[in-house]
């Protein structure tokens, strides 16, 4: 057995000399060091600044050595706690994920409910639509810059956004008018808005040559929760119906209520230490280098171009999710196909469906042959899909429509989402994916009401073209942009933080 240090003596990193000889002296505290190392985050540079940052490197797991084995360590510190690993942190990260999509959707099949309960109007309807984006918007700009600066606190964070959403379902299941409804829903997106910024960060830094596979991994989460939703809580309306004695959505609304606060607990005992290790180090950058950094990103043109393709395609996609549902559910004589709560949540479920098992995969081939090799067919085909909708009658047909058309509803987000991170540089990804989403879910917040007009003007079944015509208009801008390639695809393998 090796020496034990003496607590008492301080240990100068003077030379490399000093430095061996600790190394040789006090091995057996080095197996305890090792398994410390593995937490922190690894220098990756070149030249003599590599060998100066691998000295300091090594000295710092002397230095967990040195207090370990001298017995100077508190008895938590002593318990040396094994890092959660890549493939723990994607699944749980993809299940938090999957619960905030899941109460989004079951709320877009119960707006036409609370609609035809509060007897407001398809402009209305609209509205609260347009409130909802905007809400997520604003709040999705200064989150990215604080979630850069707060890496320490990203599990604490995401185990809020779980509260939030538990508080906004109870909110809105005491919902007596219009104007409270108005006021309530700009908490509904929140904890989805929130959630994505630490974790698309995240998985970027701990995933840089996978970051296509890895987004769209944690984007099935979010594709079973928009699945699973609408077709749990079609039951549930259909349940509380003949049980409760208060109206089925603000019974089913209250019920969500635990599901949110139980999710909270497992998200905080496994995602707690997310921002602690496994991703690069938190840079201490003053608060208006970073909110400069942010507006360097709108004088880029690639950004902007690529900004503008993300915010045609949310808005194609935002006209599908809303207006889908009052599609199914309205009556014939509104333009509607009359279905009940069960078999509309059972269709708004496969609208992206077959996203769980395309998502991993169209992220993977982007990854090895580029984005717009995947993005420019598959928004294409998306199209093509939209329009089938709206020709295809009740029946079979609209059913495999439907279903295929979740090929690419949700699974193209992800890939949109790597080839902005793709051109930036690592540590800005939270600040970057604010301002992305930030702007586009404020512009795109138009499209409800844009898309009412047109319902108003041509008819319910008019706004499948709406949406077609946004993904072709995504399509030509995309095929205009010379993006920078994801690093597999470049032929280069960067290093993962830690």
């Amino acid at each position: 057995m090796g020496e034990r240090p003496d607590p008492t003596v301080v240990y100068p990193p003077s030379s490399s000399r000093t430095l061996r000889q600790l190394q040789q002296r006090f091995s057996p505290c080095l197996i305890v060091a090792r398994r410390r190392v593995e937490e922190m985050p690894r220098p990756v540079l070149r030249g003599s600044e590599n060998r100066v940052a691998c000295c300091e490197y090594r000295w710092t797991a002397i230095e967990w050595g040195l207090r370990f084995c001298g017995g100077t360590a508190s008895p938590a510190e002593e318990k040396v706690r094994r890092p959660r690993s890549g493939a723990f942190i994607l699944t749980n990260l993809s299940i938090g994920h999957g619960i905030t999509h899941w109460y989004m959707a079951s709320m877009l099949l119960m707006l036409p409910v609370i609609q035809k309960s509060l007897g407001l109007s398809d402009f209305q309807f609209a509205s609260l639509h347009t409130i909802r984006q905007v809400s997520s918007g604003s709040a999705t700009i200064p989150t990215g810059v604080l979630i850069d600066m707060a890496k320490n606190q990203w599990g604490l964070i995401l185990t809020g956004c779980m509260i939030m959403a538990g508080i906004a379902s109870g909110l809105i299941s005491l919902s007596p008018s219009y104007l409270y409804l108005a006021v309530v829903i700009v908490l509904l997106p929140l904890p989805g808005t929130i959630w994505h910024i630490p974790a698309i960060a995240a998985i970027s830094q701990r995933m840089p040559d996978r970051r296509g596979m890895g987004l769209s991994i944690h984007g099935i989460g979010s594709q079973l929760g928009t699945s699973l939703g609408p077709y749990g809580t079609g039951h549930l309306l259909a349940l509380m119906a003949g049980w409760s004695a208060m109206e089925a959505w603000r019974s089913v609304t209250l019920i969500y209520v635990a599901p949110a606060i139980v999710m909270a607990v497992v998200v905080w005992w496994s995602l707690r230490d997310l921002g602690s290790s496994g991703t690069s180090p938190n840079l201490q950058t003053p608060l208006r280098e970073r909110i400069r950094g942010v507006g360097g990103l709108l004088r880029n043109r690639t950004m902007l171009k690529l900004m503008l393709v993300i915010m045609l395609r949310n808005m194609g996609f935002n006209s599908l999710t809303i207006w889908v549902p009052k599609y199914l559910q309205d009556s014939v004589e509104d333009g509607g196909l009359g279905m009940s709560t069960v078999t509309a949540g059972m269709n708004v479920s496969l609208l992206t469906a077959l996203g769980v098992l395309s998502s991993p995969f169209l992220g993977a081939l982007s990854d090895r042959y580029g984005r717009k090799k995947v993005l420019i067919p598959s928004l294409s085909l998306a199209a093509v899909l939209a329009l089938a909708i709206g020709q295809a009658d009740d029946g079979v047909w609209l059913t495999l429509t439907i279903l295929a058309t979740g090929l690419f509803t949700y699974s193209l987000g992800q890939i949109l989402q790597a080839s902005v991170l793709d051109q930036v540089g690592k540590g800005t990804e939270g600040a970057t994916m604010g301002l992305v989403m930030g702007l586009n879910n404020i512009f795109s917040a138009l499209s409800p009401i844009a898309a009412a007009f047109v319902v108003s003007a041509y008819g319910l079944s008019a706004v499948f073209y709406y949406n077609a015509g946004l993904w072709a208009a995504a399509v030509a801008v995309l095929s205009l942009i010379s993006l920078k390639p994801p690093p597999l695809a470049a032929g280069t393998k960067p290093v993962a933080a830690g």
